[in-house]
């Protein structure tokens, strides 16, 4: 064996032996494990501004990995509204089908199940540690169309913290930067020397710089684990007027507690205007930053929302030290994920819900949600209303507990009988019968339980629409013959 060989071999079972420690159980994978599966999923989004209808089927393709008991982990993006999931494996033409089991759309992570028990049997499960490569080089491990697993280079970055596009949580990420072309649906990332996981990469743009979704979390992500949510956002305090007059000294750190979602961890424990200085021991800057021992600097969520075995605040007590009323106070906090209950307006994603609507008298009413918004083009936010486009940005959480949808009438379903009103559209609902409007199960039942003989819609900016109660079933099934519509809601 030429020595040049023997020397290469040499060099990486001593790296292993070094790193093997490092990584605890972790497990390289290389291109024969045959982990890397091809994925093909037929979705049909619904279709939200005309909500009755569905779009045209489409294919998307992506990365499975095999990651043990017959289950497969998936960008969640790939199987929103899916009809059919098929998975190949690498130098096969045999398809196999297969049902998501399980997803979360603030990780952006889903896990799809064989539907055959005899489809994992020559694959090799792929283990996430816990322990990253910062900075590094690293393999990406994709496996398209009928060729095989092919590897391209790529650099990691830095930890950062973020929103994932279609998220609620902010959560870890990996910035990484790449001379290849990627697609980011999916693939997998491990270092190039060790070969241990590192993470998914979901997003990678033109300029050549993407997004990993770390391998720690991704683990949490498999263990079946909710991922823990502050509850509450900050405000930087970086004027020295603002500081004194909350009573803090020139030397003091700190952010002000700016908003508490009802239902939160935050809930309770913080106030509005408590000045946040200290999160488990870390010292916050005025920006909202503190330095971590390993990743530098990070935004202050990461204390929270962090699911790192080293440092990872989950099913733990976190130690808060805040300057509340001008004097300095200590308090605990117990993290729980996001309640669902708190989302006013959903945004990002549709967390897998179709749209809603009520139609009464030929008109489409909806709740507010950013696909409802997106669905108008590249350029929506110069084509949709300002007010509707306000609320979504500024108003996606409840400010508390008793704050419902926004319900809005989309659009008028052009009817003889409601001619006058055929021009109006994404006006927001305020009342009907002078009943504030906060659901479109709320609208439904009142409309249906009225006494009077007519119904009286007014609109925020004070706009009013009149009909004979008895005229309603009418024009609804005159829209239903001449638009093609099922029925005259859809919950």
């Amino acid at each position: 064996m030429p020595f040049f060989k023997l020397n290469s071999k040499l060099t990486f079972v001593l790296l292993l032996l070094c790193i093997g420690p490092i990584f605890g159980k972790s497990i390289p994978v290389v291109p024969t494990d045959n982990s890397i599966l091809q994925v093909k999923v037929t979705v049909q989004y619904p279709h939200f501004i005309q909500p009755w209808r569905f779009k045209n089927p489409e294919v998307r393709q992506s990365t499975g990995i095999y990651v043990g008991d017959q289950k497969v982990l998936i960008p969640a993006q790939a199987v929103y509204f899916y009809t059919s999931i098929e998975i190949k494996k690498p130098d096969s033409l045999k398809v196999f089908t297969a049902e998501l089991e399980r997803l979360d759309p603030d990780l952006g992570l889903a896990i799809l199940k064989f539907n055959d028990l005899n489809a994992a049997k020559d694959l090799k499960p792929v283990t996430f540690p816990s322990e990253i490569f910062l900075p590094g080089t690293a393999l990406v491990m994709e496996s398209k169309d009928q060729r095989s697993l092919e590897e391209k280079k790529i650099r990691m970055i830095r930890l950062d913290m973020d929103s994932y596009s279609s998220g609620y949580t902010e959560l870890p990420y990996i910035e990484v930067q790449s001379e290849d072309k990627l697609d980011g649906v999916g693939e997998l990332i491990v270092d190039t020397t060790a070969r241990i996981p590192q993470g998914i990469l979901y997003q990678f743009k033109e300029n050549n710089m993407g997004r990993v979704i770390p391998s720690f979390a991704i683990q949490h992500f498999i263990e079946g684990k909710s991922f823990p949510f502050k509850g509450f956002r900050f405000k930087p305090l970086i004027d020295s007027a603002t500081r004194n007059y909350y009573g803090l000294r020139k030397d003091d750190l700190g952010v002000l507690v700016a908003e508490i979602y009802p239902g939160s961890s935050a809930d309770g424990i913080l106030q509005l205007e408590d000045v946040l200085l200290e999160v488990a021991n870390f010292k916050i800057d005025p920006k909202g930053y503190f330095d971590h021992p390993k990743f530098g600097k990070l935004n202050l969520s990461y204390l929270f929302h962090n699911t790192n075995d080293n440092d990872s605040p989950f099913e733990k007590k976190i130690k808060l030290k805040v300057f509340r009323n001008k004097k300095p106070v200590s308090l605990e906090m117990d993290l729980k994920p996001l309640p669902e209950s708190a989302i006013r307006i959903p945004y990002g994603n549709s967390r897998f819900q179709t749209p809603k609507y009520l139609m009464l008298a030929g008109l489409i009413f909806q709740e507010l949600s950013e696909q409802y918004l997106t669905e108008h083009g590249n350029q929506w936010r110069n084509r949709v209303n300002k007010e509707l486009l306000y609320l979504n940005d500024f108003y996606r959480i409840k400010r508390n507990a008793n704050e419902g949808k926004i319900v809005f009438l989309s659009q008028v379903l052009p009817l003889s009988g409601n001619k006058a009103y055929h021009t109006a559209n994404q006006m927001i609902l305020k009342t009907m019968n002078g009943i504030q409007i906060q659901s479109l199960d709320q609208l439904q039942t009142l409309v249906k339980e009225s006494n009077s003989p007519y119904i009286h819609f007014v609109t925020n900016d004070g706009f009013e629409m009149i009909f004979k109660k008895e005229e309603i079933q009418k024009l609804n099934a005159e829209a239903k013959q001449s638009f093609q519509i099922q029925k005259d809601s859809n919950f």
